[in-house]
Order: structure tokens, then sequence, then C-alpha cells
């Protein structure tokens, strides 16, 4: 699911070009929408990056929907929060990649999504009113956070300074190690029947 700035104005009927004078009444329905939606999903996790303050996090948006006298924004628990970074870092360690973080474990696990862009390039585009361009570039970010996730959960992620246990499940992961274990368990079987024989 996700909530976009150009994809509201089209439905309450404001052209690309009115979008910042009406900017509060766009950003007001979003946030109705993202509400409406955390409201459904009142017991889930809610996977981030870094949104740990006012100035760019859920107290951000707490702060703008109460500011659009949006009334009673359903509050996520900040147990319910994960950020994906602090989980990186505690597997990997503090230095699993290089600042920024996200680009460069991007680049690591090959390359940036094609429209990926960075805080600077997302502010631009939002001066521009290209608002899609910033949708794509958030939806980008969120298929990339869902491949680490997964890459990580089967310990293929790659990082520039890996743990020694990250590396000890890496080796056990690989082919040769797999390989020699099913052919220990094979003549393990084949000695049990032998011995039964």
């Amino acid at each position: 699911m996700s909530f976009s700035t150009h994809a509201i104005a089209e439905e309450l009927h404001i052209a690309k070009d009115d979008v910042f004078a009406e900017f509060d009444r766009v950003e007001k329905e979003l946030l109705k929408r993202f509400y409406d939606f955390v409201q459904n999903y009142r017991g889930s996790y809610w996977i981030h990056w870094n949104m740990r303050n006012l100035t760019y996090g859920f107290e951000h948006l707490e702060h703008r929907a109460r500011t659009l006298d949006i009334a009673n924004p359903p509050f996520i628990p900040p147990e319910q929060r994960i950020n994906l970074n602090d989980i990186l870092r505690s597997k990997y360690g503090k230095l699993y990649a290089n600042h920024p973080q996200m680009p460069t474990l991007m680049d690591l696990n090959g390359g940036k999504p094609k429209d990926f862009l960075n805080g600077q390039q997302e502010t631009e585009a939002f001066e521009n009113g290209e608002f899609i361009k910033m949708h794509q570039s958030t939806l980008s970010k969120v298929g990339f956070f869902c491949s680490v996730m997964r890459k990580a959960s089967k310990n293929r992620l790659i990082t520039a300074s890996p743990t020694i246990g990250a590396r000890i499940d890496r080796f056990y992961e690989g082919r040769g190690v797999k390989t020699a274990g099913l052919v220990g368990m094979l003549a393990s079987v084949g000695l049990g029947i032998a011995a039964l024989i």
C-alpha cells in the first residue's frame, strides 16, 4: 500500500500547477488515508529507516496530522517500530556499510535501484513538483528494504565488515559445506543400514 501526493491531488481534482497552493488539503487527505490504514493494522510492526524523531519520523507524521486537524491519529507504539538500520547494526556491527549507509548498502548488493533519489534529490524533486518521481523513489527504497530483509534472513546480505558470526553463517550456507553435510549424512545412513544387516 502506498500513499502519494500526485494520486491524492488527482482524486481531489487539483491540477498539478495548483498542488503547492492546495498542499495542506492534499497532505491532510494523504495523512487521513495513511492513518485509516494504520487503524486497520494496529497490531502490526512498522519497518522504517531511522524514523525516530519529530524532524523525520513517526512523531513528525503525528504532528502534521494534528496540525491539519486530524482528530486522534492512531498511535504507533515505539515497540512496534522496527528500525532496519538498527537491526543491521546489531547483526553486522556499526560499520556494516560506510555512511550514508542505505545507498552504500545498495551499492554493495547490486547497485542503487533506477528510481532511487537521495535526500537532496528528493527535496529538489518536491520543489520542482515532480511528485511521481518522489513516489517512485520511495517505492524503490521499500523494495530494497524487502531485499535486505530477505538476504539478511538467509545470511546472504553483503556488508562492508560482517561480524565473525555472519561469516560463519555464510560459510555454513555455502554449497561446499552443504554438499559435505549431505555426503556425511548419506554415509551415516549407509553405515547404519550396513550395521543392521
